[in-house]
């Protein structure tokens, strides 16, 4: 490379990662005002520029008929609002307000005669117009679900993204456009000619960077973003509207994006779908800003750019493999940065409230029996009554619920959501299609390889992904799903976008497989069993494990599960299962192309899921069905309707995606099993005589469970606890006490091992530096402050959890159903602590139906199935009736008499001291006084400090 060629990319770079930057700020700016991911951005990119030239031409119509749309569509929503709240009049009011402007530019597109109009007003009108779509869309799409989790916004996202591609190719058309620059003029700098168009954008960039920092610093509304960005619900508190603060982002964000489109569009053909890549890029550059740094991301958009720049010379068929291949790294550096128990952002699973008497329980069985049997009737009916063309729509619905149902357990149970499946579909496609066309291998011979292939590189890519926290999981899979596509598309051993032809078929016992009739059986066969494993592995100890990681990793962790594993685990299966299908696949199509496997498709996959149900085994099918066999009915439909052809069913799906989670966020199937009264997967009531569970060896009667040495903990210059030392011994109860805001949950934390001190030392038995998985497995149970239960599973499957750690069945054995002992034995004890704490005969509800005071009491029985010599109780007895107080008292005193150490936490006088046999103050971080109840009640300082002048 000479430095001319050199110096000539460095330009080239920058000019790209320049219009990157643009797009990394408004994806900054969108995210950290609104959390949501704006993916939808790269299309604001395209509409720019194809409204740019239509306005240029004359012909502003397409945009402006959206805009107008929209409009009447907030107008309609905003009426039908206030008629809900009582108050139409002022709801109709705010809806005009949001709709004038866009239909006043709307309008004036279409009436003025922008053909004659110089390049910078149509320029100017082009992104007046498309910024529009902004708000709008921010009002109809986000704006009711602004409470959701970010992964459910991101969801929406994607969906937007499929809406308004599908849209633009409806409006504009296939073809691609290429504009004069707005700024014609070339400087040579180092002999290297550099374009207006550069000078321009970077200019712009700048400015814009400048001008955001400005004005969220001195201007009123600036001040609101960012007061909104920082603390939403300090902010909500203190007046400032989050709708308005996302409506003025969103258009900020239609503003930026709609000029990089026009920008751009002197550099590069954009076509419909041109932005999607554009604003992937950019939004590169906002991860290595982490989503919060206009600058950073700028700088980092601008470096996507040169690296972009120099891959196109050295590996230019990789080049998109090398930029999206930064993400993953890059967003695990940024989780191990945060460490490894931060929450996930999960929304709360549905809780079905149904009845537990044994007449309903029987008769729900019943109905779940024939409702399977009349399924598999069904099936078994449909190859005697239905042609070749509805079997093989039958045989895509298999093939697809195949993955759908790994998509359940991963997503819809795991709360881990991956757009990547259709790369491994295509990866046991392309590994089958290859080793039995190229190397003449019995197809039933290449299922091993495919098997052990996906699950080695998912395993590798599990160990990589699934220590990314909340919405990084997510976006790697992303960028994963784009990196497969693009390889599958450019080797040589896949036969690149050519294909890959003469994949033989299936042959059984001699017997060829060959069309949908013979392969139905195959695929339906699969699809069954894939059902009835799934279904006996959430039915088990590793199945329960694995729906507690969607509420959070630190409950799960406290009663002994390794939520690394399980999530490996998810992902492993889900990946199977897609490799599986991508194997019949092959030998069902016979002949493989990169299309099928592309990031929509792998898009398509999780609508399925979303759809259908994201909890449900049965949602998976459903799900598949519809979006398999509407997909079919709309590319004919469609097309006509339309009179132009191409993939607009996507614009249906999109929105169906997006009406689902903002009427029906749990699915299709979820609400009719609601309507039947239909029990989740789950245990049901333990048979009597089940053998106990093995008990642990106990520490002496007075031996020291728990040492704590000097603990100190600061967060930055507040220093929530200082020199804190306390023992707890095997067969007493020690209370912690102290004001709100005394350091007391911090250092319940920081001893049951989720928080590390800043200094000090705990130790559990005599072993230091342990941690919360560790402590559990080693004897300690404990409860939390605020309830953390799985609301949707039962009573007696959550207390179940809790004796995780006493088995050791893995998902072979439950999918299998081999570990029907050990589950028989968990469950058994499961009921036994539930009839401890008085809720044995409410163990077959579902737990979100409990009340406050019965979830603590469930929490308590959950840690004493894990059978610990040391209870942490952070407040037992808050949102208890005096009954129940007592009750709980009464089992804290057998539990010390039993040998258990407790340490609590609790605000209630009256309870604590009659039960506690020390109790230890502590105010302001520090240790106020340690002693016997009596003597804390007599403590000058404690009284002035905790108890008051009246005790």
């Amino acid at each position: 490379m000479t430095p001319f060629v050199a110096l000539y990319l460095a330009q080239d770079g920058i000019a790209n990662g320049a219009i990157y930057a643009l797009l990394a700020i408004a994806i900054v700016l969108v995210f950290s005002v609104t959390r949501v991911i704006f993916i939808p951005l790269g299309e604001f990119v395209a509409f720019g520029a194809l409204t740019y030239l239509g306005l240029q031409e004359g012909n502003g119509g397409a945009t402006a008929g959206l805009v107008g749309l929209l409009a009447m569509a907030c107008l309609a929503v905003e009426a039908v609002a206030g008629l809900r709240r009582g108050r139409p009049v002022p709801a109709l009011r705010a809806g005009l307000r949001q709709a004038a402007l866009p239909l006043g530019l709307a309008l004036g597109s279409v009436v003025l005669p922008t053909a004659g109009f110089p390049l910078a007003v149509n320029a100017v009108l082009a992104v007046a117009l498309v910024a529009a779509l902004g708000p709008l869309l921010y009002r109809l799409v986000y704006q009711p679900l602004a409470e959701a989790s970010v992964l459910t916004l991101l969801i929406v996202s994607v969906a937007l993204h499929l809406v308004l591609v599908g849209g633009a190719l409806a409006l504009f058309g296939p073809g691609g456009v290429r504009l004069a620059p707005l700024l014609d003029l070339r400087v040579p700098i180092l002999d290297v000619p550099v374009t207006g168009q550069t000078v321009m954008t970077l200019a712009t960039t700048v400015l814009l960077i400048g001008a955001l920092s400005w004005a969220s610093r001195n201007t009123l509304y600036g001040k609101a973003m960012r007061a909104a960005a920082i603390n939403p619900v300090g902010a909500r508190l203190m007046g400032i509207s989050a709708p308005l603060a996302g409506r003025l982002c969103f258009l900020i964000a239609g503003i930026i994006g709609a000029l990089s489109g026009v920008i751009a569009a002197s550099s590069t053909t954009i076509l419909y779908d041109t932005g999607f890549l554009l604003g992937l890029k950019g939004f590169v550059g906002a991860i290595l800003g982490g989503l919060a740094s206009f600058p950073l991301a700028a700088l980092g958009a601008v470096l996507v750019g040169l690296l972009e720049s120099y891959a196109s010379f050295f590996a230019s068929a990789y080049k998109e493999v090398i930029v999206f291949g930064l993400v993953v790294p890059i967003l695990l550096a940024r989780t191990l940065r945060q460490g490894r128990l931060n929450e996930d952002d999960h929304e709360a699973a549905p809780v079905v409230v149904l009845d537990d008497s044994p007449e309903a329980l029987r008769r729900q069985a019943w109905t779940q029996r024939a409702l399977t049997a009349a399924f598999v009737a069904g099936l078994a009916a449909a190859p005697f009554v239905l042609s070749d063309y509805s079997l093989a729509i039958l045989d895509y619905v298999g093939l697809a619920a195949i993955v759908a149902l790994g998509l359940v357990l991963l997503t819809g149970i795991a709360g881990l959501t991956s757009f990547a499946q259709a790369a491994y579909v295509g990866l046991g496609a392309y590994i089958t299609g290859y080793l039995s066309s190229a190397y003449g291998l019995s197809p039933w011979l290449t299922l091993p390889a495919v098997l052990v292939a996906s699950g080695v590189l998912a395993l590798a890519a599990g160990l990589l992904t699934v220590r990314l926290s909340g919405h990084y999981l997510p976006l790697a899979t992303l960028a994963l799903g784009l990196v497969a596509y693009s390889l599958f598309g450019t080797l040589e051993v896949t036969g690149g976008q050519s294909g890959m032809a003469n994949v033989p078929g299936l042959t059984f016992f001699g017997h060829p497989l060959q069309g949908p009739r013979p392969f139905y059986a195959v695929i339906w066969v699969a699809v069954l069993g894939g059902m009835l494993a799934l279904r006996n592995l959430l039915d088990s100890r590793p199945g329960r494990a694995i729906r507690a990681l969607r509420s959070g990793l630190v409950m799960a962790e406290s009663v002994g599960v390794d939520t690394r594993l399980m999530k490996i685990a998810s992902f492993v299966v889900a990946c199977l299962l897609a490799g599986f299908s991508g194997w019949l696949y092959a030998h069902f199509q016979r002949f493989l192309n990169p299309s099928p496997f592309s990031i929509t498709q792998g898009i398509n996959y999780l609508f399925m899921a979303v759809i259908g149900g994201a909890g449900s085994l049965f949602g998976a099918v459903t799900g598949a069905a519809i979006v398999v066999m509407g997909n079919q009915w709309l590319q004919s439909v469609l097309p006509r309707l339309l009179g132009a052809q191409g993939d607009f069913e996507v614009i249906v799906f999109g929105l169906a995606a997006i009406l689902m989670l903002q009427w029906l966020p749990n699915g299709i199937w979820p609400a009719v099993a609601a309507l039947l009264r239909l029990r989740p997967p789950g245990a049901g009531p333990p048979a009597l005589g089940t053998p106990a569970l093995t008990a642990r060896d106990k520490p002496g009667l007075g031996e020291t469970v728990l040492a704590v040495r000097g603990i100190h903990k600061a967060f930055g210059a507040l220093m929530a606890n200082r020199d804190i030392s306390l023992d707890v011994r095997a067969g007493e109860i020690l209370a912690l006490i102290g004001p709100n805001g005394a350091g007391k949950s911090t250092l319940f934390d920081i001893v049951s091992g989720i928080t590390p001190p800043t200094s000090g030392t705990v130790a559990f038995r005599g072993r230091t530096g342990l941690s919360l998985r560790a402590l559990s497995l080693g004897g300690m149970g404990r409860t939390f402050q605020h309830v953390r239960i799985l609301p949707g599973m039962s009573v007696l499957d959550n207390v179940a959890l809790g004796a995780h750690a006493r088995g050791r069945s893995g998902l072979v054995r439950a999918a299998l159903r081999l570990d029907r002992g050990e589950e028989a034995r968990i469950i058994a004890e499961a009921q036994r602590q539930l009839d401890r704490v008085g809720l044995g005969h409410l163990a077959m509800r579902s737990a979100g139906s409990l009340s406050l005071g019965q979830q603590r009491l469930l929490e308590i029985a959950r840690a004493l199935a894990s059978d610990p010599c040391l209870l942490l109780l952070d407040e037992p007895a808050a949102g208890l009736r005096h009954l129940e107080k007592q009750a709980l008292a009464d089992l804290l005193v057998q539990l010390r008499s039993e040998g258990m150490g407790i340490l609590l936490v609790e605000h209630d006088m009256d309870f604590l001291m009659g039960i506690a046999d020390r109790v230890l103050v502590i105010q302001f971080g520090v240790k106020l006084a340690e002693g016997d109840p009596s003597s804390i009640q007599r403590n000058p300082a404690v009284i002035e400090a905790y108890l008051g002048a009246a005790a």
